[in-house]
């Protein structure tokens, strides 16, 4: 499967597909402190509900305009967390940018750096005219990502949360294609 994307590389980072082998780092850093930003990834989670979404997001790649990538740490090669983007439903000139860290790797500058290099990687991957990247309100954390990608703010909109089972409200970012 890592045939299917380019590895990228950081400074302190390497970002690579997803793999089955990633479902127990993946649930040991979906703490309860992360899963409450994330308006897919479930609480409590598990290796088994983290290898079935692998399992998706693999045939997703397969099938075209959307990738998954894992943040490994160079210096431990421990996966730290993960970053995608796909074609939105709504509009197929739209991608959607997702992101999560584990919880004791906040704070370090870690998903910056990753977002940054992934960019122009993914504007090389998917055909859209723009990214975008939402939030709940009060994710001030994830909106610095945001910022950090030269994403600017363009509003609020209620996001329906699969595993909260409700809607939140969101605000959006977006970057137009260089």
């Amino acid at each position: 499967m890592s045939g299917l994307l380019p590895v990228i590389e950081t400074q302190r980072l390497i970002l690579r597909a997803i793999e089955p082998g990633d479902a127990a780092a993946l649930a040991a850093n979906l703490t309860p402190a992360v899963t409450r930003w994330l308006a897919s990834w479930p609480d409590p989670m598990t290796p088994e509900i983290a290898l079935a979404r692998i399992a998706r997001s693999q045939a997703a790649m397969r099938r075209g305009g959307h990738v998954f990538y894992v943040l490994e740490r160079r210096s431990d090669r421990r996966v730290i967390g993960g970053l995608s983007g796909g074609i939105t439903a709504a509009d197929r000139q739209r991608m959607e940018l997702a992101y999560h860290l584990a919880e004791d790797c906040q704070g370090s500058g870690y998903m910056g750096e990753a977002a940054r290099a992934a960019l122009p990687v993914l504007w090389s991957l998917i055909p859209v005219q723009v990214m975008e990247a939402g939030a709940q309100i009060a994710n001030a954390a994830s909106f610095g990502v945001m910022r950090a990608m030269g994403m600017t703010p363009v509003g609020e909109r209620l996001v329906y949360s699969s595993a909260r089972d409700r809607q939140e409200a969101s605000q959006f970012f977006e970057v137009r294609r260089p």
